[in-house]
């Protein structure tokens, strides 16, 4: 979670990180959110603060596409007389069934630097989520657990001994996204035998977790041709795996832009701050 305090005019005055609420409801949130803004609430008044990226808001407060990245955010009630809290929605798309949450201001952000761009944005953090962008909207989307799966493989048995490391072997990385996009049938079948391969020959310190990436980022880029294939692609990430999706589609031929999604996050509440001052 990140959070930035401003001024009447716009100007950041501080910011801070914390962790997001293990609690996957908009209850667990918010009481993350207000340990966070503790050093900045008063019992004299109530904060202003826009959120993007709350989960569990009303489906019917959710913007179907195609529509522009932000339009306009959404009054919450909470218990802590101290916040006038606001959410910023999320898109979402019926078929197949799609959602963003806080995806949607990452671009919005963007595309006020580059309100020209007609291509595909790739925003990656807890989860992917590819978007095709035109005349400045949203056309449609498409989301992945890739960095979900990620970590989770990587930190249970019997895969944990074999993926120790983390330094990349390109090499051993661009073979297993050729293989898995050649053929996604054999993925499963290839996890297993990262673990196998480190029972017969002991674990080698990076291949097993370059090769392991592989696969699911090349599943994953397999599962997105559609956005990406033939198309300016620009990834709005601060995520280690960022470089990896990067190299993941420059082996399939395609050099694709990286720019921080943080830095457009803020733009994109930025955006939210203005339009509800004006």
């Amino acid at each position: 979670m990140h959070l930035w305090v401003h001024d009447s005019r716009g100007d950041v005055l501080a910011q801070a990180d914390g962790p997001v609420a293990a609690l996957p409801a908009e209850d667990g949130f918010v009481a993350a959110l207000t340990d966070l803004l503790s050093p900045y609430l008063s019992d004299q008044q109530r904060l202003p603060v826009i959120v993007a990226g709350l989960p569990a808001l009303p489906a019917s407060s959710l913007r179907p596409v195609p529509a522009e990245p932000l339009g306009g955010v959404l009054a919450l009630e909470v218990d802590d007389p101290r916040l006038e809290l606001r959410a910023v929605p999320g898109l979402k798309q019926a078929s197949p069934p799609q959602i963003t949450q806080g995806a949607e201001t990452a671009i919005a952000g963007y595309l006020q630097a580059a309100p020209e761009f007609d291509g595909v944005i790739c925003c990656l953090d807890a989860q992917s989520t590819w978007a095709h962008i035109s005349a400045r909207e949203v056309v449609s989307f498409q989301s992945f657990l890739t960095p979900v799966m990620a970590a989770q493989l990587s930190a249970t048995a019997p895969l944990s001994k074999a993926v120790v490391g983390g330094a990349l072997d390109g090499d051993t990385f661009d073979a297993a996204v050729n293989d898995v996009m050649a053929r996604p049938q054999i993925f499963a079948t290839a996890l297993a035998e990262i673990s196998a391969q480190a029972t017969i020959d002991g674990p080698t310190t990076d291949a097993g977790w370059s090769r392991l990436m592989g696969l699911l980022i090349g599943l994953e880029l397999a599962g997105a041709r559609a956005y990406w294939l033939g198309r300016e692609v620009v990834i709005l990430s601060d995520s280690p795996l960022a470089p990896l999706y990067a190299r993941g589609l420059a082996v399939q031929g395609l050099t694709a832009s990286h720019v921080s999604r943080r830095d457009h996050v803020r733009a994109g509440l930025q955006l939210c701050a203005d339009a509800s001052a004006s």
